[in-house]
């Protein structure tokens, strides 16, 4: 928003750049400067030579670090890292279809058999969690982004996300499926780890997603519980859990630094601790749902959707531990 206002010198013409209400664009603005307590867009109103909208010192300072942050993200999504779990092949400008977001097993699962359907496709799955994916639909870098953001004000999950960031003329939300989030622990539970409340032992320690994920904002949420429960803040509360900060990209790492004893406990899914034969302890079931464009721009996203919706495909998967399809799965709500 801030380059094109920068750009364009208007708020109309900004917003009809980037497809916005001239409302929307002004009042996420004026959001802007109330958090900062600083102006970032000095603006005129129209006369006989029309309004001008410039950036001020500060808003200036905003768009370069944004700027840079966007060259590494860029860098990164071309394979410019190394991160090689997670680079496209070299010379790969583009793949066909591009998939950012919460990391999970079904997807995993539909993209290999989209692949399987269709050989000469390529992709790119970028597991960076939930509101990084939203980010990416946000930024057009993504054809397909996967989500479990939970609302407390509206208490639901990823539906509200659509209209808070003005996103319903763009895009659409497809509904996934549910699936089992769990603590996961070794066979056998050696800590006898009963619940989210075990986490304040001071012989355990946690192996926890990354910030920005679902399955973080699900943890915090718990601990908020029962920091009130406990009459305590949260930040005291999560002071007293050995290995909060740690910040794991996917569930599979998180399997992974408890099976090695690395941690005592993780947060994930109860298929990775089926897949990684550690004990499991459910903590929640959640909605995971799919975030594409209305102007799809592969085809191949159209087949993705056309898998997921499959009573084979929903079979296969079902047998695995933790997942649930509904009649809505794969179907735009």
């Amino acid at each position: 928003m801030l380059r094109a206002v920068d750009q364009t010198g208007s708020f109309s013409q900004a917003a009809r750049t980037l497809g916005l209400s001239y409302a929307f664009l002004w009042n996420m603005i004026a959001q802007m400067e109330r958090n900062l307590g600083q102006k970032i867009v000095s603006s005129e109103r129209g006369g006989t030579k029309g309004g001008r909208a410039d950036l001020t010192r500060r808003g200036k300072q905003l768009l370069r670090a944004y700027s840079e942050l966007e060259s590494r993200v860029n860098e990164f999504l071309e394979g410019n890292t190394t991160l090689a779990e997670y680079s496209p092949r070299r010379g790969r400008i583009r793949p066909n279809l591009t998939f950012m977001g919460s990391h999970c097993v079904v997807v995993e699962s539909l993209l290999r058999r989209l692949h399987d359907t269709s050989p000469g496709m390529t992709y790119q799955m970028l597991n960076v969690g939930s509101w990084a994916g939203v980010t990416a639909m946000m930024l057009r870098q993504a054809d397909i982004a996967g989500l479990h953001i939970f609302d407390e004000e509206e208490a639901c999950y990823n539906q509200p996300i659509i209209s808070k960031f003005g996103l319903s003329n763009s895009c659409v939300l497809v509904r996934g499926y549910k699936r089992e989030q769990s603590l996961l622990v070794r066979r056998g539970n050696p800590k006898r780890i009963r619940g989210i409340s075990d986490l304040l032992r001071n012989d355990v320690k946690l192996a926890n997603r990354n910030l920005g994920s679902g399955t973080r904002f699900l943890l915090d949420r718990k601990l908020r519980e029962l920091a009130i429960n406990q009459g305590v803040s949260f930040e005291t509360l999560t002071k007293r859990i050995r290995g909060y900060d740690s910040e794991m990209m996917t569930h599979r790492q998180v399997a992974a630094a408890v099976a090695s004893k690395r941690a005592d406990v993780g947060i994930g899914l109860t298929s990775i601790a089926v897949e990684a034969k550690l004990d499991f302890i459910p903590v929640a079931e959640e909605l995971y749902d799919f975030l594409v464009e209305k102007r799809m721009r592969s085809s191949y996203v159209h087949d993705f959707f056309d898998i997921l919706r499959s009573r084979k495909f929903q079979r296969e998967v079902e047998a695995t531990a933790g997942i649930k399809f509904s009649k809505e799965s794969g179907l735009v709500l």
